[in-house]
């Protein structure tokens, strides 16, 4: 069955990596918030999903680390309720499987800094996903690290994680 990016939006947590020389890591704790397109990736990035087909490509708008030689990009299946990706560029096999509980609403907030900066603002569900250069979050609407940002929306600029940023795009809802 072809996976459709409409169905991606939530929590992801991986349960599996297998490299290229056949090592296996199941080791929770990598998490991926995907909206509508955009997503946060506890791994330090966050940017924009686009599907070709059965291949998704994860664009970065934000990186706390410097990027991989290749483009991120990957085949996508499901097997059940796990998510398959198999890279496209590198040698891996990532599962995935999604958290249930995806009530609420799902949207971004592509943002600038001052000095041009960017960083990104996603919701899904009662979740939300944060990036700016300095730093990734995954967590709770509401929760410390939520509480921590400091988050206060007004018009077409936000303030959070004592920066003001201006809103240069946006999709969906992330205020409700």
């Amino acid at each position: 069955m072809t996976v459709q990016m409409t169905a991606c939006a939530g929590l992801w947590r991986r349960t599996l990596l297998i490299g290229a020389d056949g090592t296996r890591d199941e080791e929770p704790g990598v998490l991926w918030l995907q909206g509508l397109t955009a997503y946060v990736d506890s791994r330090g990035f966050a940017g924009t999903l686009a599907q070709h087909g059965d291949v998704f490509e994860w664009h970065r708008a934000v990186d706390v680390e410097p990027p991989g030689p290749f483009p991120d990009a990957g085949v996508m299946t499901w097997d059940g309720e796990v998510l398959i990706e198999a890279g496209v560029h590198e040698n891996y096999i990532e599962h995935w499987v999604r958290d249930p509980d995806l009530d609420g609403p799902i949207g971004a907030l592509f943002l600038s800094g001052a000095d041009g900066a960017p960083a990104l603002l996603v919701r899904a569900g009662g979740l939300f996903g944060w990036a700016d250069r300095g730093q990734v979050l995954i967590g709770t609407v509401g929760d410390a690290a939520y509480q921590q940002l400091g988050i206060v929306m007004c018009g077409d600029e936000i303030q959070a994680n004592g920066v003001r940023w201006t809103v240069d795009e946006s999709e969906g809802d992330v205020n409700s």
